[in-house]
């Protein structure tokens, strides 16, 4: 079996219980690593595992550059599907790990049509995505009763975003340094309420809902935006 195992969002404790347990009986644990443009090498999954009771020979790395262009790693997730099929095959029990949801802009979403065409067993172990440890950190409810929710890593500028809130009580954007250049003066002049966490759940989490904390802050790949539009109200 091939089980792609929901670390959460970086706190140990949000692992849920069946993931640590197909953690602690897998033979071959999978973690993504990723390199930045400096090529140092970091990996916010083996944070996780390191803090979980699991043998740390059992672990493999498989290197994931930090580009938004995806080209580039489409050979590094081929051949990670090949190896967990051999190793399936093999008859060990193989667990590739992602942070966040499983299904929820996850590394496995990748390799699942190569396991399919191979016809080999695998189940997916669900998680807590960072969105949701946002809404538990800022103290405010996401949604309520009939209110939209919009969920989106790409936003093509400031009309669209505009258009956007006008059509949802509730816009969640991942990765907000890909709009870093204009999204702090945008949420100023427009005067939402927001909130803001980067490497939530770590030791380098960092959260606020003022916009006079952002002001001239440095926005890194691991950060979210939760913007309450002018028509919410929740």
């Amino acid at each position: 079996m091939i089980y792609g195992v929901a670390l959460g969002p970086g706190d140990p404790e949000l692992i849920t219980i069946k993931a640590l347990r197909i953690l602690q009986q897998a033979d071959i644990i999978y973690y993504p690593s990723t390199i930045n443009s400096e090529g140092t090498i970091n990996s916010m999954a083996y944070r996780v595992l390191g803090s979980l009771e699991i043998d740390q020979s059992r672990l493999k790395s498989f290197e994931v550059p930090m580009k938004y262009d995806r080209t580039d790693v489409s050979g590094i997730y081929q051949r990670l599907a090949q190896e967990s099929i051999l190793k399936s095959r093999e008859g060990q029990q193989v667990a590739i790990v992602s942070e966040g949801d499983i299904s929820f802009y996850s590394t496995f979403a990748y390799l699942i049509d190569d396991f399919k065409k191979a016809n080999v067993s695998f189940e997916m172990i669900p998680g807590v995505p960072a969105f949701i440890l946002g809404g538990s950190l800022s103290q405010q409810a996401i949604c309520m009763q009939n209110d939209n929710v919009l969920i989106t890593p790409a936003i093509d500028g400031e009309a669209h975003l505009t258009d956007l809130l006008l059509a949802n009580e509730t816009v969640v954007i991942m990765k907000v340094s890909k709009i870093k250049d204009w999204i702090i003066p945008f949420i100023n002049t427009g005067n939402y309420a927001f909130f803001y966490g980067e490497y939530m759940g770590t030791d380098k989490e960092y959260t606020c809902t003022a916009i006079a904390e952002l002001l001239g802050r440095s926005i890194p790949y691991f950060s979210i935006l939760i913007i309450k539009s002018a028509n919410n109200h929740s």
